[in-house]
């Protein structure tokens, strides 16, 4: 993605929302539209995922009595999940995405007019947000391009008949060039459309779970603020009698009731995040472990290079999200730790009390569960592995 011209954070979020939007807007879903509005590009991405639901349903049952046919045709499944999850998620909550994009933006507005951390925390994020979107797009594009290029090589190489979607076309034989040019070209623009809808919906998710990162830092900000004036305190009473009053309290008391504010806004922040997100991000998660376990499957009765990947790109979506997981349980800890690191011994007891409220509240973070049980973590990503080798194994009837 080219760098934002805008240079001050407001504007460089505000671009690059756009551009997001403008993903999801090629699907035919504007978030950013006051009003959500059907298009023939909305039509378009419908008419895929009925043709690929209605075809692959049918490959499925057209099996021959060999159950690993219905399990090779049934292999893409996951990703229908994942790419429906993503669009009706963006159809039925766009008020609540787009809401949440701009209070984002206002966030922005206000905190770059403040000193140079505070600018510098948030153009840190938009670096860290563009990063991620170059990791995603550089692993769709290859798993994707490697899912086209195979059947167009396997047929160069050896004449062999290789679709590029686990399904084929009732009457359109992929034994006759006529037909086998067709299905080729109806399944290329439904992995197009897969790829695209993979990308834009990532990004509106990542979009949402960066500015926890963001949230966090901004929350260490105001305590190391608040610490600073704690410690100038102490070493203020060095200098004077014992029990004589310490200026500064009004200054004190401001920092204090600002922090406990930003880590309210924190936890609503994260509290709304994780209820707009988390169906989705369950269902990728669960759908691509599908995915996984389906395509090792098939690979353990024999070498099957469209599974194998379909392997790879169910494993980098599924990790993605864990990876990510794994970065905001890191985030929560800071918090907590760094509010554990209060200088709190300094407040005086009205203003203890007061502390004593947001420490309780940060020792339970909004941490996304899958399916409520499960934290969104790389660690639960290795347990889902196991789970999914153990199944293969008894699929399969190995050792």
């Amino acid at each position: 993605m080219s760098k934002p011209v805008s240079t001050n954070p407001a504007n460089r979020f505000c671009d690059l929302t756009k551009y997001i939007n403008s993903w999801t807007d090629l699907l035919g879903v504007d978030i950013l539209d006051p009003v959500l509005k059907f298009n023939y590009r909305t039509w378009t991405t419908i008419f895929a995922i009925i043709n690929f639901t209605v075809f692959t349903l049918y490959s499925m049952s057209d099996n021959g009595g060999d159950w690993l046919v219905s399990l090779k045709a049934s292999l893409m499944m996951g990703g229908l999940l994942h790419g429906l999850g993503k669009f009706l998620t963006c159809i039925v909550k766009q008020k609540e995405m787009r809401s949440l994009t701009l209070f984002t933006q206002s966030i922005y507005a206000e905190y770059e007019k403040r000193d140079i951390s505070y600018c510098s925390t948030l153009d840190t994020n938009i670096d860290r947000i563009q990063r991620i979107m170059k990791g995603i797009g550089y692993g769709y594009v290859v798993t994707n391009f490697l899912m086209v290029f195979t059947p167009l090589a396997m047929l160069v190489y050896n004449d062999s008949r290789m679709t590029v979607m686990m399904y084929e076309i009732p009457g359109l034989p992929i034994h006759k060039t006529f037909g086998y040019a067709l299905t080729f070209l109806i399944q290329l623009v439904t992995i197009c459309v897969r790829g695209f809808g993979f990308y834009a919906g990532d990004l509106f998710v990542m979009l949402g779970l960066t500015q926890i990162l963001t949230f966090s830092d901004i929350l260490n900000l105001k305590i190391k603020d608040l610490n600073s004036v704690l410690s100038l305190k102490a070493e203020k009473r060095v200098l004077l009698p014992v029990g004589a009053p310490i200026e500064g309290e009004e200054e004190r008391q401001r920092l204090l009731i600002e922090m406990i504010k930003w880590h309210q806004l924190f936890t609503d922040y994260c509290r709304s995040v994780n209820k707009l997100y988390n169906p989705l991000i369950t269902t990728q998660v669960l759908a691509m472990a599908y995915e996984i376990m389906a395509s090792f499957c098939i690979n353990l009765n024999g070498f099957h290079s469209p599974s194998a990947i379909n392997f790879v790109l169910a494993a980098y979506c599924m990790s993605v999200y864990c990876v990510m997981g794994t970065k905001i349980e890191f985030a929560y800890d800071e918090a907590y730790e760094n509010i554990c690191n209060v200088s709190w011994y300094e407040l005086s007891g009205e203003q203890r009390k007061i502390f004593g409220m947001i420490l309780r509240e940060s020792q339970s973070p909004q941490n996304i569960k899958l399916l409520g049980v499960w934290s969104l973590s790389v660690r639960t990503a290795l347990q889902i592995i196991k789970l999914i080798y153990s199944a293969s194994m008894l699929m399969t009837g190995g050792d």
